[in-house]
């Protein structure tokens, strides 16, 4: 993939997340921060995707991406990490593998749906343990910061007395 068709592609998931975001109900001012997580989230994919030969790497990686920046942009603007994490893992469902699976199960071809449907559920399983990864990591991280301020709180205390 070129530079060129890399950025058209994020540029596009930019706005399909916008429009996702908009039937959501999103604010105005999340509906812009949600395409810029997708955004990320979509570019660390594509580049992945052409670097290594595992598309589980590739769809697992964008997946983190996108739950830490959801995660960071929920602390930063106080508001749940799931108004950037929804739309912002659209562009990175597999609902086209799922639609192939379905068609050529459809069609009497089985080898095809088999195949077809393990890529899409090992896609959708790398998503899933991404988020996973990346709120785990955003709640030791928070829990750590906020063990390290009580601490710190008594300490001052305790210099104080």
């Amino acid at each position: 993939m070129s530079a060129l068709e890399i950025t058209i592609s994020v540029i596009a998931s930019f706005g399909a997340t916008v429009g996702s975001a908009i039937v959501f109900n999103t604010s105005k001012y999340d509906i812009v921060r949600a395409g810029i997580v997708a955004s990320f989230g979509w570019f660390v994919y594509l580049v992945i995707k052409n670097t290594s030969p595992s598309l589980a790497v590739a769809y697992f990686a964008g997946a983190f991406v996108v739950a830490l920046l959801s995660e960071i942009f929920a602390v930063i603007f106080k508001n749940p990490a799931t108004v950037y994490l929804l739309p912002g893992l659209f562009p990175l469902v597999p609902g086209g593998g799922m639609f192939q699976t379905m068609e050529a199960a459809v069609s009497g071809n089985m080898e095809n749906a088999l195949s077809t449907g393990f890529s899409t559920l090992t896609a959708a399983g790398a998503i899933a343990i991404g988020i996973a990864v990346a709120s785990s990591m955003a709640k030791i991280l928070n829990r750590l910061a906020k063990e390290r301020a009580l601490k710190r709180n008594q300490q001052k205390k305790h210099q104080n007395k």
